[in-house]
């Protein structure tokens, strides 16, 4: 139960994504700039919302939706509340959060994530090692290539030698067709899917690729579009090498079985297809990397690039990108990274190129797994202060999912029940 609110406007919820299909107790409003929100009327103890989700979006490829389960987008939603007419604004986004003593269920048995929604039965995989905690779900019918202790080990190790601090927790799905014989990452919640038929040994390690996007916090201008995918694929391949998963000289056949005539990294208009990038670009930084280990005689690499990318403040440019180049390297290569990432040209590259990782401490991986099997057959910005809205630290929330498999939709009913002060949150799922 919520505390009596000394005014009307002192709670809404706001920056939702997904449809609102119904509600009790709350009115269609805008925010002084204009954003549609839901205002609670001031008058109804136990206000609710109901939000549908449709895994139809996107490009086609990140949902999916079955008769057996479904793996959805997980809506944006952030509530508002204000204790006091003076107090400050507060922000809380429950799909998104974690809460203390919260609690998830479903009707059936499903996984609440804050970019993906899974529906449906499930095997669960959890593994531990140097604080980091990684989670994994393989979907009902989905049959892993690797078996689980290799996909930890392998992203384990991807994870001690990527720049920057590693994410607490990492969640992953397992997915059997009609998805998309790919993945799908997102960086800013650490969360990933990738095909059942994804291996670890190749120069591809999709496993790794989708990893290295969850470690991507830069932003990146239209010359520098490239570098996302480019980044990913050239990790993936450089620390397969590394794990002994794959060769140099596979690698190299790899991003050389494919020619795109005129395209030029920089200009996205001129490339031959999606996959320029995957190919061309991750084959440039190959060679990029080789030249900064020459020019800092091993010392830096394509690795501090990276890291260093990560901590710039806004949008990087192909400007901002060979300023962090030079300072990496010591010397300017703009010479050289005009030839190749400007022009269609390509840099000429030897197998026996260094890798970024360098020493790794061989194959062992300190940590503890554990499994367990879910039964069940079906189965997000938020404003500054300054802005309207706001809910209180003890609010009670109980949260309602129902999945219906075989459709396309998802749908989040969201209560908020009056309070006795002193409560903590609580999501209940069901």
């Amino acid at each position: 139960m919520f505390d009596e609110p000394d005014s009307e406007n002192t709670f809404w919820l706001i920056n939702y994504t997904g449809n609102v299909v119904s509600s009790t107790g709350f009115i269609s409003d805008k925010m002084h700039k204009n954003e549609q929100a839901l205002r609670w009327d001031g008058e109804t103890k136990s206000p609710s919302v109901t939000i549908t989700s449709s895994a139809n979006e996107g490009n086609g490829q990140e949902y999916t939706a079955t008769n057996r389960w479904i793996l959805g987008p997980t809506p944006q939603l952030s509530v508002a509340w204000a204790p006091s007419r003076n107090s400050r604004w507060q922000y809380r986004q429950p799909f998104q959060e974690d809460y203390p003593n919260a609690t998830v269920k479903f009707a059936d048995s499903g996984v609440l994530g804050s970019t993906f929604t899974y529906i449906g039965a499930y095997e669960e995989h959890t593994h531990h090692a140097d604080g980091q905690q990684f989670q994994l779900i393989v979907a009902n019918d989905a049959a892993p290539a690797d078996p689980p202790s290799e996909i930890f080990k392998s992203l384990t190790m991807a994870s001690k030698h990527m720049p920057g601090k590693s994410p607490d927790k990492v969640l992953a799905f397992v997915l059997p067709d009609p998805s998309w014989r790919g993945g799908y990452a997102s960086p800013s919640r650490d969360e990933l899917w990738v095909h059942e038929d994804a291996r670890l040994s190749g120069p591809r390690n999709l496993w790794i690729h989708e990893y290295v996007h969850t470690r991507q916090s830069f932003e990146l201008g239209k010359e520098m579009m490239w570098f996302r995918e480019a980044s990913a694929a050239y990790f993936a391949s450089n620390l397969s090498v590394e794990q002994g998963r794959t060769s140099q000289s596979d690698v190299l056949q790899l991003l050389t079985a494919k020619k795109f005539d005129e395209s030029a990294l920089s200009k996205p208009n001129t490339w031959a297809s999606h996959e320029v990038p995957y190919y061309q670009g991750a084959y440039t930084l190959w060679a990029l990397d080789a030249r900064i280990r020459n020019a800092t005689n091993g010392e830096r690499s394509l690795f501090d690039v990276f890291d260093r990318m990560n901590s710039h403040e806004g949008t990087i440019d192909y400007g901002d990108f060979k300023r962090i180049v030079t300072n990496i390297a010591g010397q300017s290569i703009d010479p050289w990274l005009n030839q190749y990432v400007t022009t269609s040209a390509l840099p000429e590259l030897q197998e026996d190129v260094g890798s970024i990782a360098g020493d790794v401490e061989s194959n062992k991986v300190d940590d503890s797994n554990s499994r367990k099997t879910s039964g069940g057959n079906g189965n997000f910005s938020i404003p500054d202060a300054n802005r309207l809205p706001v809910m209180i630290d003890d609010s009670s929330l109980t949260l309602f999912m129902w999945g219906g498999l075989g459709l396309v939709g998802l749908v989040f009913a969201l209560v908020v029940a009056q309070y006795i002060s002193g409560q903590i949150k609580r999501i209940r799922k069901f």
